[in-house]
This record gives structure tokens, sequence and C-alpha cells, in this order.
């Protein structure tokens, strides 16, 4: 059975759970519109179960898919498809700030602190035992997403844009990780957050006690209920 109120211990700096997730946020890069969002969905579906996969752990497909949703109803890879008008706007947006760069930089930055964080929390409520068969896995991704909408990413963001300017070549780099595995493929990549391990997982194990209150809040409501 899944504890509502697991304990959050500091935990040693991974690579592993943060791979795919820095190879979703480093997408935006790609100067090419639908494109970006191509890999962006690819690497973003492939967190849950790569994060699964190093904990030894399953977790549902259908979980999974939950899981690799966009928490704030961006544009999605099969709306792109069935909404024309959507594709029209997106594509004028996203080719405006590829052609102004450092905005790109800024919208690259910003998916990666949040990308970081939605790994993280995936890893944090694997190991909870919250998304194993049996646990209202339904009530621990809507409390994710709840949490995810509240991030303060600002703690991340220096480390964020480190790591974006140390990003060379980011489609090739994102077609041999689509390949290869992100893990291996973008290793030194890792190095910012690894060498800045203590701020970083400070500010995303905050981002799991919210998580860890609001699932034990939804627990009890659910027990008191029945």
């Amino acid at each position: 059975m899944a504890n509502p109120k697991s304990e959050i211990r500091n935990p040693k700096f991974e690579w592993a759970v943060f791979a795919d997730a820095t190879c979703a946020g480093l997408s935006v890069l790609i100067p090419l519109p639908l494109v970006d969002l191509f890999f962006e969905t690819i690497f973003r579906r492939r967190i849950p179960g790569r994060i699964a996969k190093v904990r030894e752990s399953e977790v549902a497909s259908s979980t999974k898919a939950q899981l690799a949703r966009p928490v704030n109803g961006s544009l999605s890879w099969t709306g792109c498809i069935a909404v024309p008008f959507m594709v029209g706007r997106y594509i004028l947006r996203r080719l405006w700030r590829k052609i102004i760069y450092i905005f790109a930089v800024k919208d690259a930055t910003a998916a990666l602190t949040e990308y970081w964080h939605r790994a993280f929390l995936i890893d944090h409520m694997v190991r909870a035992g919250h998304l194993a068969p049996g646990v209202d896995t339904v009530l621990a991704v809507r409390v994710y997403r709840q949490v995810l909408q509240t991030i303060d990413p600002s703690p991340l963001t220096g480390l964020a844009r480190q790591t974006v300017a140390n990003a060379r070549h980011v489609l090739r780099l994102l077609v041999r990780a689509r390949r290869l595995g992100a893990a291996e493929v973008t290793k030194s990549l890792g190095e910012v957050l690894s060498s800045h391990w203590k701020v970083a997982s400070a500010s995303l194990v905050a981002t799991s006690h919210r998580y860890n209150e609001l699932y034990a809040t939804e627990v009890s409501l659910k027990e008191q209920s029945r």
C-alpha cells in the first residue's frame, strides 16, 4: 500500500532520472516548428518509463500516459494534426521566437526547470509506491499535476540556463539520444546539475513535500467519504 506520508530523503544525484527530461526541455531550441514539438513529445513520454526502469518498478501504461501529458494544456502533437488553426498560430509564434534566439533560450530554460521538477516528482512517486499496481494512481496523478502547476522555477533557473548554454548541435544531439538513449548521449550536460546538486535538490525536495502534503490530504478526504 502506498504511504501518503512517505519519507523524503535527500536523494543522491542520478542523471538517468533527469536525462530524458533534459532532452525534452532542450527540444525547444530546435529551430524548426513541429520538429521541436515532435522531439519534446517523444522525450516527455519517455520520462515515466525510464524512471520506472531505473527504480526497477512497474507502472501501468495508462498511468505513464497520464504522467506524460502536458500540464498547462499546451498544444500537443496530435492536436497539431487535428486543429489546423492551432497549427498556424503555433508555427507563427515559434518562428518569431526562433528568429529572436534569446526568446528561444528563455523558453528552453523555463521548459528545462519544469521538466526537472517533473522527473524528480515522478521518481519520488515511484519510490513512494504511489504508482504501483493496485494503488489509486488516478489520485496520485491528479495531485502530481496540481503540484506541477505551482512549482517555483527560480532556484533552478540559473542551472537550467547554464545547461542550455552548454548544449551544442541540439537537433543532432536529440536524434542520437532518441536512438541510443538519453542518459548516455547527454551525460556531459548533467555536470551542471550534478555540481550544484545540493542547491538543486533542496528546491526539488520542497516540491516533493508539497506533493506529500496534498496527497495525504486527498487520501484523508477519500477515506472520510467512504
